[in-house]
């Protein structure tokens, strides 16, 4: 068996695990009362956490990042803590389809005002989000105030697992746009923000970017598309994600619109708009370590100078 061939068995089975594990998940959350069902459910997707979210990867990254800043043992307290919260946001992804209150009682929103604002300037929102907190949520979250959402999100290529996607939808208060192929998904994208919606992207890939960047003192590739589709739209950048706060609640904060640069070179416009944009990611990173998967970056450097931390105590999750 060729390299290619292994490559092609080892995601079919993966797809075919992971869509049965979504059905059988799918199915139970349907069946049982929330409570219950998280009881079930939350011993399993910790041992999932664990696999998806190894803590050897985190705490090099978490390492290269703080450096001497966190002592060992805080950053591995981080690691931890990276893995339980993945761990309870999958849990509560499943809520939705559960008990359909459970998000709009249970998700206060902070910052609505700004959204309401930049909307009104009738150029469309792009929402920059991150694999922060359960960013799975923030459009369902958004949906249930009646804001039309648009998720940008990178579609399995199984047919079996897109299609049980798309009945899960309604569900959840939003729309896909698949981000594969290219083209299509900004076309899409455009059309949406032509239409003063909103459209809800990740931000923090920093592994195969083409805009150079620094990121916790190190040199990492952002993408540059938020940059350039804001350029383009003239929609308004708002940072938006979900997180679990210091005291246990779940809180979906929609910050300020980030000013966007427009000197008139379309290529430096967008280096400057996408360093602005990565500064922002940090300072958020900064703020929630631990509910940051670490695993869309990959800092290959310790840091010689850091800039200075905020004195609160990281938290400590317990499911």
């Amino acid at each position: 068996m060729n390299g290619r061939m292994f490559r092609e068995v080892r995601y079919w089975l993966l797809y075919r695990t992971c869509g049965s594990i979504a059905l059988v998940t799918t199915a139970l959350a349907r069946l049982l009362p929330y409570g219950l069902f998280v009881r079930t459910m939350t011993p399993i997707f910790k041992l999932f956490a664990r696999i998806l979210i190894p803590k050897r990867r985190v705490l090099k990254n978490l390492n290269a990042a703080f450096g001497e800043t966190y002592s060992f043992a805080t950053k591995k307290g981080l690691a931890k803590g990276v893995q339980q919260h993945f761990a309870r946001n999958f849990v509560d992804c499943f809520s939705p389809l559960s008990d359909g209150k459970y998000v709009r009682d249970l998700v206060a929103v902070r910052g609505i005002d700004n959204l309401r604002a930049a909307l009104k300037k009738g150029k469309g929102v792009i929402a920059l989000g991150a694999h922060i907190g359960n960013f799975v949520l923030v459009g369902t979250r958004l949906g249930m105030e009646g804001f039309p959402v648009h998720t940008l999100f990178r579609l399995p290529p199984d047919r079996k697992i897109r299609a049980l996607i798309d009945r899960l939808l309604k569900s959840f208060y939003q729309n896909i746009i698949p981000a594969l192929p290219r083209r299509e998904a900004v076309t899409k994208i455009l059309e949406a923000l032509n239409q003063n919606e909103i459209v809800f992207i990740l931000a923090d890939n920093l592994k195969k970017g083409r805009v150079p960047t620094s990121f916790f003192g190190q040199p990492v590739r952002s993408p540059r598309g938020p940059a350039s589709l804001a350029l383009r739209s003239e929609a308004a950048v708002l940072p938006v994600y979900l997180i679990r706060n210091y005291e246990g609640g779940l809180e979906l904060v929609i910050e300020s619109e980030i000013p966007i640069i427009r000197n008139g070179n379309l290529s430096q416009d967008i280096v400057q708009n996408t360093q602005r944009i990565a500064r922002q990611l940090e300072s958020l990173i900064r703020r929630y370590p631990d509910q940051w998967n670490w695993l869309t970056v990959r800092i290959r450097k310790r840091p010689t100078t850091f800039q200075s931390l905020p004195q609160e105590h990281p938290s400590r999750f317990s499911a």
